[in-house]
């Protein structure tokens, strides 16, 4: 550390004791703060005044005589308002002038009222409605914020005509209420007279349907009891014929017994020697036919007992369904009954409330129809809600809101314009010894001391210029560290890449100016800037002023500020770690562009020639086999050069081609076809970039070869040295 002090205190001298290289170092603190500060300024309340900005009305308006509304003129109307509004610059002209004012931009717009319009307002109260149309004719060509603010222009007229209607429509129809007013009071007391008493009618006609339903349902009781004892009698029948049907069963049986006696009687009178046998059989015969006429005499009347029996049993079951179905019904109807019964109750209720309306009260409610004041009406109507807007971290100007931005834009001009006008190599004068570290650190403390006094000086002029912020300390600090940081990225990425640190310095604050939420919330930009937001140092940046100006929110300054402290992190890692792995390709770079006398360059390059020490090692060991190994891989790649870079210059062009064409055929993807454009440039680049570092590589390996041996001991001491 004490050869990076003495490397910031020789430069600090050198400075110092040169006086215009003092004025050159107050324009690198003031310069970055002017760019801040005039445009802190010049953004400080812009829209206080859009007064001067020229609007072109035009009102060719010639009003309506409509018979709900009266005479109506909204054009005349909307031009006595906006002659009373100041949020615009607005001018009265005829069609003629107002587009000639257009067109020369003299007027950044025109809205010209129609003739027919307040006819085509108001034909929504007739039935036929058309659609009324504002014409509005915009100048985009002067400026491109302008026309969005006459935008703002068209909606405040929208909104002037639908509140001059609003009101002109509120006050018709006050009116028309208290002209009917005292009509509405009597047509209100016969309106109650008549139906209460078509209520006190319903209620006589439901009284009596109750009184029908309760002698049907005593008539529906008879008769159910009158079935019933009908179900007794058939039942007494039916034991009766069981009991007839048994005795008749009986009589048969005992006929087929006297029918086989008589048989065998006859049987023996035949065969025997019984005297008087002729007349037995004859008797026998006779008993038969008797005993015969008796069986079939049983049989039938048995018969004619079942049928009765089977008709008593239908019978009875008609009975029970009949006495079942008027059981249901009794239940209906007494259902019925309670339902007519509650709504006789209701309609009670019903009349002694209209007796109740139709008393003082609904005439007092009336009467106070009459004194409705209208304009209030129409001004409510006009505007019936009203917005409670409550500001979280409010912010006085615009000016404070765009601070963020351009203080951030400021510290990174001004540590680029470090890099542009100092010297990043470092000599070892007064220093014999430093290593590359220690030269890095001590350039970047001298660097570090002036972005301090930047940071301060920008700092100090908007607590002049009056910035809004809620910390002063924190105020003047946050810029420092910010500012700290941005140098560290933009340093190491110089130091490390040379010219193609500074481009790639100057390419990293063209995407963050839209992609960082300066401007703009992310939200609002194309998805290719939204997936890079999260990487940029100006996101931090930004929000971390934002904090300091409007109000600090929980955690959030110190994770922004985390945040730029892991970049600057990174930034020392490339510049202290990696720088030397790269060394050659800065070594190209610085050489080549040296090689044509017309860029301007460091005088020095990366400390030492490049050798690698493995190949000054085989040299030494074996010149001849190093040189042939060498040899068999620089001819191929020397024949094929040429060859290569064509290839990689044609495909890269075809490339660029190809991705302009699907941007013109496909436009909704026209930012995404830009990236792309963007990323193959730079494949490209890095493809020549690494054909022209093998070259490179190998002219150094060759040197190697040729080198005397007492040259590449002396460089084999100095790798080593540095390992």
């Amino acid at each position: 550390m004490r050869n990076v002090w003495r490397i910031l205190k020789r430069d600090a001298r050198r400075l110092l004791h040169v006086p215009l290289a003092m004025v050159i170092i107050g324009g690198a603190l003031i310069t970055p703060s002017l760019y801040a500060w005039f445009n802190i300024t010049a953004f400080w309340n812009p829209f206080d005044n859009t007064k001067n900005l020229s609007i072109a009305i035009v009102n060719l308006d010639e009003g309506t005589d409509n018979e709900f509304a009266g005479e109506v003129n909204v054009g005349d109307q909307l031009v006595a308002n906006l002659k009373d509004n100041d949020d615009l610059g607005w001018h009265f002209l005829s069609e003629e002038e107002g587009m000639e004012s257009v067109r020369s931009g003299e007027s950044y717009a025109m809205f010209v009222v129609p003739a027919d319009f307040s006819k085509d307002l108001l034909s929504l109260t007739t039935g036929d409605f058309t659609q009324p149309k504002l014409i509005y004719y915009v100048n985009e060509k002067e400026n491109g914020v302008a026309p969005e603010i006459t935008d703002t222009a068209a909606t405040t007229l929208q909104t002037q005509i639908t509140d001059s209607f609003t009101q002109q429509v509120a006050s018709a129809v006050v009116t028309a209420i208290q002209e009917g007013a005292g009509t509405a009071e009597s047509d209100a007391q016969t309106a109650v007279s008549d139906v209460i008493g078509d209520l006190e009618g319903v209620a006589g006609i439901i009284g009596e349907t109750r009184t029908n339903l309760e002698n049907l349902d005593s008539d529906i009781a008879d008769a159910r009891a009158g079935l019933q004892s009908s179900q007794a009698v058939f039942g007494d029948i039916d034991g009766t014929l069981g009991g007839a049907k048994s005795t008749l069963v009986d009589i048969k049986n005992l006929a087929d017994q006297a029918q086989s006696e008589l048989l065998r009687l006859a049987g023996e009178s035949t065969t025997g020697q019984v005297i008087g046998a002729a007349e037995v059989g004859e008797a026998a015969s006779s008993a038969l036919a008797a005993v015969g006429r008796v069986s079939a005499a049983s049989s039938a009347l048995l018969a004619s007992v079942d049928a009765q029996q089977d008709i008593l049993g239908q019978a009875s079951v008609l009975l029970a369904g009949l006495d079942s179905q008027l059981a249901q019904t009794s239940v209906a109807l007494s259902t019925l009954d309670d339902s007519l019964r509650a709504v006789e109750d209701d309609l009670d209720l019903a009349i002694s409330d209209l007796q109740t309306v139709g008393g003082a009260a609904l005439f007092q409610d009336l009467a106070a129809l009459t004194g409705l004041n209208a304009e209030q009406i129409a001004q409510f109507m006009a505007t019936p809600v009203k917005v409670d807007q409550h500001t979280i971290f409010p912010t006085a100007s615009y000016g404070s809101l765009m601070g963020s931005l351009f203080i951030n834009l400021s510290l990174w001009i001004g540590a680029f314009v470090l890099v542009v006008i100092l010297k990043l190599d470092v000599d070892d004068e007064e220093v014999p010894g430093a290593t590359e570290r220690q030269k890095y650190l001590g350039r970047w403390s001298l660097f570090a001391c002036i972005v301090v006094a930047q940071a301060t000086t920008l700092s100090i002029g908007n607590l002049i210029i009056g910035v809004q912020h809620v910390n002063t300390f924190a105020f003047i600090a946050t810029p420092i560290l910010i500012g700290l940081a941005y140098m560290s990225v933009i340093y190491a990425l110089s130091v490390t890449f040379g010219y193609v640190g500074k481009g790639l310095a100057v390419l990293l604050v063209i995407m963050q100016i839209p992609g960082a939420s300066g401007i703009y919330p992310i939200q609002l930009m194309p998805e290719f800037f939204q997936s890079l937001y999260p990487y940029f140092p100006f996101t931090y940046g930004i929000d971390a002023m934002r904090e300091v100006v409007s109000g600090f929110a929980g955690f959030a300054y110190w994770r922004y500020m985390g945040m730029l402290a892991l970049f600057t992190a990174l930034a020392f890692f490339l510049g202290l770690v990696l720088r030397r792995h790269v060394a050659n390709v800065t070594r190209l770079f610085t050489s080549q562009v040296r090689d044509t006398e017309l860029f301007a360059s460091e005088d020095g390059e990366p400390a030492g020639r490049g050798y690698r020490l493995n190949h000054v090692l085989r040299a030494l060991a074996d010149r001849a086999r190093y040189n042939e190994k060498l040899t068999q891989r620089t001819l191929p790649f020397k024949r094929s050069y040429r060859g290569f870079r064509l290839g990689i210059v044609t495909v890269g062009a075809f490339g660029v081609v190809l991705l302009a064409a699907g941007a013109v055929i496909f436009p909704e993807l026209k930012i995404e076809f830009v990236g792309w454009w963007v990323l193959w440039l730079i494949a490209v680049l890095v493809a020549l970039v690494t054909l022209e570092y093998i070259r490179f590589s190998l002219r150094l390996s060759a040197e190697v070869g040729e080198m005397p041996e007492e040259k590449l001991r002396e460089e084999l001491a100095e790798l080593e040295s540095k390992r």
